[in-house]
């Protein structure tokens, strides 16, 4: 199995210009500076996945308003007592 890949990229000039004054603040080659914004890129996408499956969640199961402040004043409560002043 292949541990890395070569390949070519064409960007307008502009981009390759800011791309290029990124990463060299950044202090990181091409190649490092591309993985690193793919796996964000690919975090990012995860994050949104979760935020859709919690809220169609809620859509499908609403939370029962009474068993809400019947949970927060429970958790209130065991929660020890604390100056904040």
């Amino acid at each position: 199995m292949r541990k890395s890949a070569k390949f070519a990229v064409s960007l307008p000039w502009e981009e390759f210009q800011e791309l290029e004054a990124v990463r060299r603040k950044e202090g990181r080659s091409r190649s490092g500076f591309l993985l690193a914004m793919f796996r964000a890129w690919k975090e990012a996408r995860e994050k949104e996945r979760l935020v859709r499956a919690y809220e169609n969640g809620y859509r499908q199961k609403p939370e029962n308003a009474a068993l809400a402040e019947a949970m927060a004043e429970t958790a209130a409560d065991a929660l020890p007592d604390e100056d904040w002043t």
